[in-house]
């Protein structure tokens, strides 16, 4: 097993020689975003619990460079694969067992040669590997008798097996520094995307808020002398761009005469907001007031999720949480 040094989402810095006395050391290389290293959460801390008492230790290694991570292939999931993303994973999740960053020099990872997210690595007293695959089986990701993990550690615990046993993976293809160019190819072509500002009618209005399209769709409703302006773009165009393709529609209202339309074109413009964009006069926005949230003590800005069956969901007002946002998001996206 490769020496390593690695921050956690705690704030400690863990390295090999804090876990140089344990038995059996179990190395998972687990990501946010990986759906299927979201299905075992619950097993890992489950099989930390049922060796507690043993000489086991369970830690969990990130290795995605992050910044190499496509967009879209955030969309399942509320958070990306930055070590502050990261620690807020672990204590939604309440991890019981280390979480390691190595997404930035992927020291790690590239020693060991791990490929796909989740993949585990299972080490002897003697730190030799004993078994390198697949945490257990998928479809049933909670059962210990369909577990690889808990069978090789088991099998382990009395003493080495002089044998090493693999298993196909199945997951999330690690991205590395490799892969940045890729990202910032996509990064430029939705930067060239178009970004249009139509003129709309109350008429309109009410069809695109009551139109059933089944999928969720989010209204965000705006003036150009919003102090959150400029800010709130940016986070709605992000997570536009991450949820588009599982069917996310997002609509941008803006309240204003014709005469403001550059500015605000521009504000869409720079925060490359390509989504459906609407400007309505001030006497037009009936359909508006009648999803807005309740606690609205002024019109702008808001914003309203609506799901799939047309019910309303989250809204709110003022500056937008994207934490908020993605996590409701994801919510709606699930099927019915």
């Amino acid at each position: 097993m490769p020496d390593f040094e690695l921050p956690s989402t705690s704030g400690k810095i863990y390295s090999s020689d804090d876990f140089e006395k344990k038995k059996l050391l179990a190395i998972v290389f687990l990501s946010n975003h990986c759906r299927v290293s979201q299905i075992f959460q619950n097993h890992l801390m489950q099989v930390k619990k049922l060796f507690a008492q043993e000489s086991v230790s369970i830690i969990a290694v990130s290795p995605n460079y992050e910044d190499a991570i496509l967009p879209d292939e955030l969309a399942y999931s509320d958070l990306g694969d930055s070590l502050e993303e990261m620690k807020k994973r672990a204590y939604r999740q309440k991890y019981n067992f280390p979480y390691l960053y190595d997404g930035k020099d992927q020291n790690l990872t590239k020693k060991i040669g791990v490929k796909i997210t989740p993949t585990v690595f299972l080490y002897d007293n003697k730190r030799n590997l004993v078994y390198e695959g697949k945490i257990g089986n998928h479809e049933t990701p909670n059962r210990m008798e369909t577990s690889d993990l808990y069978q090789n550690i088991v099998e382990n615990l009395s003493g080495p097996t002089g044998k090493v046993k693999r298993t196909k993976v199945f997951g999330t293809s690690i991205k590395f520094q490799d892969d940045l160019p890729i990202a910032e190819r996509v990064r430029a072509r939705n930067a060239r995307e178009t970004v249009k500002l139509t003129q709309t009618d109350e008429r309109k209005l009410s069809f695109y808020l009551t139109h059933k399209t089944y999928k969720p769709k989010l209204f965000y409703v705006w003036q150009t002398e919003d102090k959150e302006c400029r800010d709130n773009l940016v986070k709605l165009s992000s997570v536009y761009k991450i949820f588009r393709k599982r069917g996310l529609r997002v609509f941008t209202v803006c309240i204003s005469d014709m005469d403001n339309l550059e500015k605000a074109l521009d504000h869409l413009k720079q925060s490359q907001m390509s989504s459906f964009n609407f400007m309505v006069s001030g006497h037009e926005i009936g359909p508006l007031i009648k999803v807005a949230p309740k606690e609205l003590q002024q019109i702008t800005p808001f914003y309203r999720l609506i799901g799939s069956d047309g019910k309303m969901l989250i809204g709110g007002r003022g500056e937008l949480s994207s934490d908020r946002l993605r996590v409701e998001i994801i919510k709606a996206l699930q099927p019915q």
